[in-house]
């Protein structure tokens, strides 16, 4: 009998909490995670998940809407997860999308276009789709580094088998490339050399794309034109006062960084925010 989607994460929480443990003292102590929840988001989870995860963890400019949330919600409830406290909280999220893909990652699209417009995937969404997009996810920082991102992605894996799909990917988003464009002259190291930087382990020097890593994460391709935002000079210069206030730059005549993966140009009365991810598949 194929297993409800609560069912599923209620195992996979069961065998994290039973396996993840840290040192407090000489004692061995478990991670955190009893007494989380779980659940498809619904339409009236969408206010709290856009107050505590997405304006939180998002730029101003590419935050999803209370809107969209509540439409991924309704056009594909099985591919929005959501953790809880033991509050009832929401402390994690992951959206994805059902999409029809041939497997070569040339012919890959954006992911705005898998977004669709408006993003709520209502005009993108195959219900007899091959694929499944992993489209953001979200961890509250209180409770980041205690592997719910893992349990996310393990849920995720376990849908999908469950869904028929062939496919499991998404543009990954590596969100310590504003930080490290911030230092020095590091803003004319590109994408897609940033995305092949490794430590000394072998692994990559940014911690999302690490993750992926250790999730088996394939690389396939760069999404050059990942999220591209079009907006007035007005509204740039408010995102300026209200955002990474202070840290941003103008390192040549019109384009500034903002400590985010992507970049600001200013072409004439408009302002233009273009970043590029990296398409990765994941084995399930």
């Amino acid at each position: 009998m194929e297993k409800s989607w609560k069912e599923v994460i209620v195992m996979i929480i069961e065998s994290h909490t039973q396996s993840i443990t840290t040192r407090i003292g000489s004692v061995d102590a478990p991670i955190p995670l009893i007494g989380i929840q779980q659940d498809i988001w619904k339409p009236e989870d969408a206010h709290p998940i856009f107050e505590i995860l997405e304006k939180p963890n998002w730029a101003p400019w590419l935050a999803a809407s209370e809107d969209s949330i509540k439409g991924r919600s309704i056009i594909f409830p099985q591919g929005q997860l959501m953790l809880k406290s033991k509050e009832g909280l929401p402390i994690a999220s992951l959206s994805t999308n059902r999409v029809e893909w041939n497997g070569d990652m040339v012919t890959l699209q954006s992911w705005d276009d898998y977004a669709g417009d408006p993003t709520t995937f209502e005009n993108t969404f195959c219900t007899k789709g091959n694929t499944q997009i992993l489209m953001s996810m979200n961890v509250h920082p209180e409770y980041q580094g205690l592997g719910l991102a893992r349990i996310l992605m393990d849920a995720v894996k376990t849908r999908a088998k469950e869904l028929g799909i062939l496919f499991l990917i998404g543009s990954f988003r590596p969100n310590q490339f504003g930080e490290f464009k911030s230092i020095n002259d590091n803003w004319k190291v590109d994408f897609e050399t940033y995305s092949k930087m490794l430590r000394p382990d072998g692994l990559p020097i940014d911690s999302w794309l690490r993750n992926l890593i250790r999730n088996g994460m394939k690389a396939l391709i760069v999404d050059k034109k990942a999220m591209t935002v079009e907006t007035s000079i007005e509204e740039f210069t408010k995102y300026q006062s209200v955002y990474n206030i202070g840290k941003w730059k103008e390192v040549t005549p019109n384009t500034w960084e903002c400590r985010e993966v992507g970049q600001w140009t200013i072409k004439g009365n408009t302002a233009i925010y273009q970043e590029c991810n990296l398409w990765g598949e994941i084995p399930f």
